[in-house]
């Protein structure tokens, strides 16, 4: 039976040449940035306002103003994730089929978000619209969190090179957003708008990780 060390110079563990499986992992990154562009740009679809004369402008934008807020918190959680994501890929230098759903878990939640966004924009004060939100971008962390472990644990499909140090921060990129999200659902009782708020203290923690990130590497 071989094994990898009888594979061919040239040639990843499943078979295939590292020249095939770099173009696979290229595919896969370009087909997730698609996704992730045509998502955050789907979010700003609610933002319009009515045409025709006697518009009331000031009013109108007022009115979105719930609709804006979820906006701006929805674009900086995606593009959060996306800067995880490709974190995640540059480690990655093979694919296999476990890798392409995993990866299709995160794009589902991340295309999920635009509607999630629009429900709590409209309904914010409803605690099942603010729930349905926290649970979707939690959702979005876990399945990135997956995609790590799975890539990046034990070198199953990256290189062997990559410090161990950098796999756990590719986790904890991801992992702290989903866990402020369903941590927040337990302020519910105290009102969607404390909820919301809340939500805002998952700057801090990318911070908190950029910072030891940053201590990492000039180790």
């Amino acid at each position: 039976m071989g094994t990898d060390a009888d594979a061919p110079p040239g040639a990843a563990p499943d078979g295939g040449t590292t020249h095939d499986q770099s173009r696979e992992v290229a595919r896969i990154t370009a087909f997730s940035d698609g996704v992730f562009a045509i998502a955050i740009t789907l979010l700003a679809l609610p933002l319009a306002l009515p045409r025709g004369d006697g518009v009331e402008v000031w009013a109108e934008l007022q009115r979105l103003g719930p609709s804006f807020r979820s906006f701006c918190i929805s674009f900086v959680v995606i593009g959060a994730y996306w800067i995880g994501h490709r974190g995640i890929f540059l480690l990655v230098e093979r694919s296999d089929r476990r890798l392409l759903w995993l990866n299709l878990l995160l794009l589902f939640f991340i295309v999920l978000l635009p509607f999630t966004t629009s429900l709590v924009g409209e309904h914010g004060d409803q605690r099942i619209a603010v729930a349905v939100y926290a649970l979707s971008v939690a959702g979005a962390g876990f399945a990135a969190v997956g995609l790590a472990v799975y890539a990046l644990g034990g070198r199953r499909l990256s290189s062997s090179a990559v410090d161990e140090r950098e796999v756990r921060l590719a986790v904890w990129r991801n992992l702290v957003t989903a866990l402020i999200f369903v941590a927040s659902l337990a302020l519910l009782p105290l009102g969607t708008t404390v909820v919301e708020l809340s939500w805002l203290s998952v700057i801090v923690a990318w911070w908190l990780v950029r910072r030891r990130h940053a201590r990492v590497r000039t180790a």
